[in-house]
């Protein structure tokens, strides 16, 4: 037979314990100390005046000057898409004029649609004076009288 089949025996290890020797244990007397406050320790701070604050890393966006941007609709490389297109200003307002023009009191048999001029329905109509002249021309149109619009409107 060959060596590599027989295994050699494995030694037993001998552990051996220290001997550790035991120091005398003294005994001291407890006392009790009591404070009268509770002591805080600070740390000293730092003021920071506003002029030699330390700068911040912070990531920022470069600020455009001109008119501002919304996306719409329009033309992207010869095909439609979603573009950038600037703000249009509205214009302001214009403030109507406050003096009172001048109405008048018609009464109509008919409701009648007029291009240019206006519209009448069945009954008291209260319209500008310009317009009560030309829908007097008209047969189915009389001026009313105040006894009849105060009727109408219950006055």
């Amino acid at each position: 037979m060959s060596d590599f089949m027989f295994k050699p025996k494995a030694e037993e290890a001998v552990v051996e314990t220290p001997v550790v020797e035991e120091a005398p244990v003294v005994e001291a007397p407890v006392v009790e100390e009591v404070l009268a406050e509770p002591v805080k320790e600070e740390a000293p701070t730092e003021e920071v005046k506003p002029e030699e604050a330390k700068p911040v890393d912070a990531i920022t966006a470069p600020r455009y000057s001109g008119r501002p941007e919304v996306q719409a609709v329009g033309p992207v490389n010869g095909a439609i898409g979603v573009t950038s297109v600037p703000v249009e200003e509205k214009p302001a307002p214009s403030k109507k004029k406050d003096s009172k023009k001048e109405t008048v009191a018609l009464r109509s048999t008919k409701n009648v649609t007029w291009a240019g001029v206006g519209k009448v329905y069945n009954g008291i109509n209260i319209v500008d004076k310009d317009e009560a002249d030309k829908w007097l021309t008209r047969s189915h149109v009389t001026l009313a009288t105040p006894e009849e619009v105060a009727k109408e409107f219950g006055l």
